[in-house]
């Protein structure tokens, strides 16, 4: 079993612990005061059910030892929180409740016309005990669906006054019922009662104006280590504006204009469906040498919610990066923006809208971006193919149905795959084996041939497959995209769009491991993909900075609207810490998937390097990512090089978990932005 279905199953009996301890105090309550002469059923089965919960509480505890070796992050507040939340309350009613219940199974009762005895002191205990265990294990169900992670110090008061107050009530209730005792207890339990409802209720505005205040709030400046302890605010900043980065007078310009557009799309098939475009579907491709400077004119036609241009696992400068309240205003109708920098990587890259992305990617605003370097041999076939899911018609590159593409026997072809698409994608290559060449832009050393294996792509991700080209077709499909095919035929034959679909296979074939692929690198040398391919950096670097990201879910307000939310470290964007770092730190950033899906992480201006999945180091090639898919119940280890000045969003790249709060920011010391999440210009990242 792994992490994550140990999570679910401590959910599980977090559930049904704390039904089983509410069952028994109703049972209890219900049988101490049945004066029927004969057997006790009820008291049978309130000792049935204590004995129920307990056994379930004590399941939770044997599942931390399992959740510990995962993570500490895994089981932090249940070991710090809960486990002394629910143990002593559970211990407790067994203790009392327990012997209370045996003695009503075991004795008799007096007739039912006899005047009824006075509620001793016994049956209050143990009632307050099931109450308190049964507060307890409520309690610890909201710790995992609301509080999460990382509790505030006055979350977890507010959750042990409320077990408290539970407990002081139950006492109250269930006093000697004489008529002044029964007033003088109402009077009390009443007002505690009131002051719950009023503890939760002002949480529950408290929480909801804390949402509300990320609207039209600028980002704030980092104030670290490095400005002095104490310091408050930064007066010598840098704007994210003027980091524009420098581009050669003398290079060569690759000049692009893109107008974004909302129109009605006919797909091969004959589907029509709205779109929002560059004006094609994937948007024109952007291409450029390394070296070159590039410029891209945005325009915006008549796209409502706006636009903007990122560029997807591209280190540009920050001014460049086109994220809405970060480090632009959205384009409007009417209204433009030029990007210009320089092409200093290669590789497979992509563009998209970065304003209310969720839905302008989804619908079409989005293009690939390749930079090839000057030596790279461009005789054989190049072909990009962005897969993509179009309000559920699923497209390998601009068709729902076949694409055909030509090659000469012998030559080289080379495959870009480009998961423009919130979830992931299985392609399956047919009719020959292929090397998986480059991942996020960077070259694979020493890729071995791949033969009757699936590759796998997080949303966000890139992979080339480069293969010579046989005397027989070879087809390309995607598990995204059912009735879409691609075929790349011999260049004597006949064009084929079509070819007989392999479904079955995508159920019983193995998908290659990227962390267990390729060669190390020589002794004393990584990869990176902060610089030009093929240059490398010292293995030994020192890390300066430790950071845990953890991935969850918990009740939150988002916009103002409460929401079962993805969160980072148990806040919702924009309420999330931001991760700060100084220029030139390294810093090692773990990563921790508490949810039952994957997320793709995808830091902006940076690529980082794996140091290790669950506690294990690649194998094979060094695996330099932009975008990072950490699936349930995974660790990753990652090294981040701050060397890329700026504020940088750092998010899910399931842009619909985006959306719902799991983004955070990555932000160097003295840099500011003039920038704010909704305002005036209805900036809406996500």
């Amino acid at each position: 079993m792994n992490t994550s279905q140990l999570l679910a199953v401590d959910l599980v009996l977090s559930v049904l612990s704390a039904a089983a301890w509410i069952a028994a105090v109703w049972m209890t309550l219900v049988s101490s005061t049945d004066r029927k002469p004969g057997p006790r059923r009820g008291t049978d089965l309130a000792l049935l059910l204590v004995g129920a919960a307990v056994a379930m509480t004590v399941a939770r505890y044997a599942l931390l030892p399992a959740l510990v070796a995962g993570s500490w992050w895994f089981a932090s507040e249940r070991i710090a929180i809960n486990l002394p939340l629910t143990a002593i309350p559970a211990a407790w009613a067994a203790m009392a409740g327990v012997p209370f219940l045996l003695r009503r199974r075991n004795t008799g009762t007096e007739p039912s016309r006899a005047a009824p005895r006075p509620l001793g002191r016994t049956r209050r205990a143990a009632v307050m005990s099931l109450v308190a265990a049964a507060a307890a294990a409520v309690a610890s169900l909201a710790l995992a669906l609301v509080l999460g992670p990382f509790p505030a110090p006055w979350s977890v008061a507010v959750l042990l006054f409320m077990v408290a107050g539970t407990v002081l009530i139950a006492g109250l209730v269930v006093a000697k019922p004489a008529a002044s005792g029964r007033t003088r207890a109402r009077r009390p339990a009443s007002a505690i009662a009131a002051l719950m409802v009023c503890t939760v209720v002002g949480s529950g505005v408290f929480a909801w104006l804390g949402s509300r205040s990320g609207n039209g709030a600028v980002i704030a400046t980092a104030v670290g280590r490095h400005h002095g302890a104490g310091a408050g605010t930064v007066t010598d900043t840098t704007p994210v504006t003027s980091l524009t980065g420098t581009t050669p007078t003398d290079a060569v310009v690759r000049h692009y204009e893109l107008t974004a557009r909302v129109e009605q799309v006919t797909l091969p098939s004959g589907r029509t469906t709205e779109a929002w475009t560059f004006g094609s579907l994937p948007g024109p491709p952007v291409e450029a040498t390394l070296g070159e400077v590039v410029e891209v004119v945005l325009k915006n036609r008549d796209v409502a919610a706006g636009v903007t241009l990122h560029w997807h696992g591209y280190d540009v400068p920050n001014a460049m990066d086109g994220v809405a309240g970060a480090t632009q205003d959205a384009v409007m109708p009417g209204q433009s923006k030029t990007y210009r920098f320089t092409a200093a990587q290669t590789g497979t890259y992509w563009y998209h809208t970065h304003q209310d992305s969720a839905e302008g990617v989804r619908k079409g605003l989005y293009g690939a971006f390749v930079v090839h370097h000057p030596a790279e041999v461009r005789a054989g076939t190049d072909i990009v193919v962005a897969g993509h899911d179009l309000g559920g018609l699923g497209l390998l590159g601009s068709s729902d149905r076949g694409s055909g593409y030509q090659a000469a026997p012998g030559s080289s072809v080379r495959v870009r795959l480009v998961n423009t698409d919130s979830l992931p994608q299985r392609y399956l290559v047919e009719g020959t084996s292929f090397k998986a060449v480059a991942v996020d832009g960077t070259d694979v050393n020493e890729p071995q041939e791949v033969a009757g294996k699936l590759v796998r792509l997080g949303a966000g991700g890139r992979l080339d497959l480069a293969f010579t080209m046989p005397d027989s077709p070879v087809t390309l499909r995607s598990d995204a995209a059912a009735d879409a095919v691609v075929v790349i035929a011999p260049a004597e034959s006949p064009p084929v769009t079509d070819a007989k679909a392999s479904s079955s296979l995508f159920a019983t074939l193995p998908v290659l491991d990227l962390l267990d692929y390729g060669e190390p690198l020589s002794a004393g040398k990584v990869a990176t993909g902060n610089v030009p391919s093929g240059e490398t950096l010292p293995a030994s670097v020192a890390v300066t900075r430790d950071e845990v990201v953890v991935l969850d879910r918990q009740f939150r307000f988002v916009d103002g609207v409460p929401r079962y939310a993805f969160t980072v470290n148990g806040a919702a964007y924009p309420l999330v810490p931001s991760m700060e770092v100084a220029e030139g730190d390294t810093v090692k950033v773990t990563v921790v998937n508490r949810t039952a899906e994957p997320h793709p992480m995808h830091p902006h201006g940076h690529h980082v390097e794996v140091l290790s999945r669950n506690g294990v180091a690649p194998r094979g090639s060094p695996l330099v990512l932009d975008t990072v898919e950490v699936l349930p119940g995974e660790v990753w280890e990652v090294l981040l090089v701050a060397d890329n000045p700026g504020i940088w969003m750092d998010h899910c790249h399931n842009l619909d978990h985006a959306a719902e709060g799991m983004m955070m920011m990555l932000k160097y010391e003295g840099v500011s932005s003039p920038f704010v999440h909704g305002g005036h210009a209805g900036n809406r990242p996500e």
